[in-house]
């Protein structure tokens, strides 16, 4: 069980980076916006949520899928991921009949495109601490 309200962002993260191999922000954004998920459909994570992540497979934007799976237990081997080739950072999430979809801001997207490797991973740190409504918003 997963209690967005309750967990170590910190925490999550590291876990994210073990899982992914590397801190990058778009990791970051999959794990803010799977909580947020959560929270708004008021699910426990795992089996009674899924998600349709529009991110593709080619990085950096595809590391938000992994993000999404370490934050809201859906995985490929259950079945209650998919990843779409749109090559968008948005995900729409499914739980108890209910369904939401959230975006990564536009200006988010232009200031990592914008930063060298070597700022990546301070950038993700502040993505971690940043308001949730500044970083995403809601479809």
């Amino acid at each position: 069980m997963i209690d967005p309200d309750n967990v170590s962002i910190d925490n999550m993260i590291e876990r994210g980076s073990e899982f992914h191999g590397h801190l990058g922000p778009f990791l970051v954004l999959g794990i803010r916006m799977g909580l947020a998920a959560l929270r708004e459909l008021g699910s426990h994570g795992h089996r009674d949520i899924s998600a349709l992540v529009r991110s593709g497979s080619r990085p950096p934007v595809s590391c938000m899928a992994d993000g999404i799976q370490i934050s809201t237990g859906c995985t490929l081997g259950k079945g209650n991921i998919s990843v779409v080739q749109d090559g968008m950072p948005e995900a729409t999430f499914y739980s108890n009949g209910r369904s939401v979809s959230f975006r990564v801001r536009r200006g988010i997207v232009e200031r990592i495109s914008e930063l060298s490797h070597d700022e990546l991973e301070d950038f993700s740190w502040e993505l971690s601490r940043m308001p949730l409504d500044s970083i995403i918003e809601r479809l």
